[in-house]
């Protein structure tokens, strides 16, 4: 049961979310079967397979009514719900994601990259953890950086380019962080993932007060 007077808890359940997996072999296309999912969280345990095409059952997910996303002063009642994940699989090493974000009318998609136990260090693969964070807009930490100090001479291209890839530093700028590639549409999506709400999606803007207007499914990964 959720308490209005808590900060960062969620709010009163009276909405409902979808939570959809699928399955990949680390590095590759190919998907992963029989994957054995544990999902805790928010009243939720339950465990589900994937099948021969690495996808699982959609699972409804209790979640907070969508209008405390939808007001852009709401930084006191956390607007999605949060479960945990845990995926399992002959061949591969286990894979847990915590806190991940489920919004009312919406649909969360967790991509489980499952890693073969005969391609990764056994160490740092059996501890594969991905923690995702609160989002930046309930943080309070939208916002990619500080404001430049020296103002560029702007420039501007004939037409625009667009690239295919693109190569993503894990960190900030001056921190000893992975560089990963991928690909320029799956990094929008998750940029944009992490500057708003997906229930924002086809509404006219957040509003402070009034029901949630967006019933479009989204997630924050294509």
């Amino acid at each position: 049961m959720s308490n209005s007077n808590c900060i960062g808890c969620p709010g009163p359940v009276s909405g409902q979310g979808t939570l959809r997996l699928r399955s990949f072999a680390a590095r590759f296309s190919g998907p992963v079967p029989d994957v054995t999912v544990h999902i805790t969280g928010d009243g939720l345990d339950m465990t589900v397979f994937t099948d021969a095409d690495g996808i699982g059952p959609d699972i409804p997910v209790t979640a907070p009514a969508a209008s405390y996303s939808l007001d852009e002063n709401n930084t006191t009642v956390r607007p999605y719900a949060t479960v945990d994940i845990q995926a399992t699989a002959s061949g591969y090493y286990p894979l847990t994601i915590r806190g991940v974000q489920i919004f009312d009318g919406q649909i969360t998609l967790a991509n489980l990259d499952m890693t073969p136990a005969d391609e990764a260090d056994p160490q740092s693969a059996a501890q594969d953890v991905i923690l995702v964070p609160e989002h930046s807009l309930f943080a309070g930490t939208s916002g990619s950086g500080p404001e430049p100090l020296t103002v560029c001479q702007p420039r501007v291209l004939e037409q625009p380019i667009i690239p295919e890839y693109i190569t993503v530093h894990l960190g900030k700028p001056s921190a000893s962080a992975q560089n990963v590639t991928v690909s320029f549409r799956y990094y929008i999506a998750n940029v944009a993932s992490s500057e708003v709400y997906p229930t924002w999606a086809g509404a006219a803007k957040p509003t402070t007060k009034g029901p949630a207007r967006s019933t479009r499914a989204s997630g924050p990964a294509p």
